[in-house]
């Protein structure tokens, strides 16, 4: 088996951690779950971070980097604000469902918010992800809010798997493939430890 890296080794704890921490939450979350589903020793996460609460911020750094990156390429070239919404919102989605964990995280880290450093760096990381969306896209700030709060509602709502109807209105609904494609199914998979 080929050796890691230290780079990638720190890598895969975060992919792990995100997955552990999505599915348990900041405080019941364990280092030593995530140093299994990552393939390393316990003692090596804390060679790597110096506590859960580094490794948590770490995580979110990454999950915020990714949607923050996914919402500027959408904006980008776009021939006007309303195609640049239209693409935000649809690479949120594409992000939802490549990506179930990093919604179940994003929503453990608002829930951890209690802690005051994890509430700044949220905090730090919603207005800068929102700011980078509304330079890229060209909208007012209120405009890229609107779709932000239709975003989290969406969240929310295929994280406790709410009805259809009780989802924000999204023309790409009407699109959505049955099944295992859409993100409700991904997501419930990722809670009860499927594969998704």
């Amino acid at each position: 088996m080929e050796r890691r890296t230290a780079s990638e080794q720190r890598e895969a704890v975060i992919d792990a951690a995100i997955q552990e921490f999505a599915a348990q939450g900041y405080r019941a979350a364990r280092t030593a779950a995530i140093a299994r589903r990552a393939g390393i020793s316990q003692p090596y996460v804390y060679a790597l971070f110096a506590d859960k609460k580094a490794l948590f911020l770490a995580c979110h750094e990454r999950v915020i980097r990714r949607l923050s990156a996914a919402l500027v390429a959408a904006g980008e070239d776009a021939g006007s604000v309303e195609e640049g919404l239209a693409r935000a919102d649809r690479a949120y989605r594409e992000l939802l469902r490549a990506q179930p964990a990093h919604l179940m995280f994003q929503l453990q880290a608002h829930a951890a918010a209690g802690d005051p450093e994890i509430r700044d760096a949220v905090r730090q990381g919603f207005i800068a992800t929102v700011d980078a969306a509304c330079r890229a896209i060209g909208a007012p700030l209120r405009v890229i809010l609107d779709h932000v709060a239709r975003g989290l509602l969406l969240g929310v709502a295929l994280a406790v798997d709410l009805p259809a109807e009780y989802r924000p209105a999204i023309p790409e609904d009407e699109e959505s493939p049955p099944g295992d494609a859409r993100p409700d199914h991904a997501l419930h998979k990722h809670r009860f430890g499927g594969s998704a």
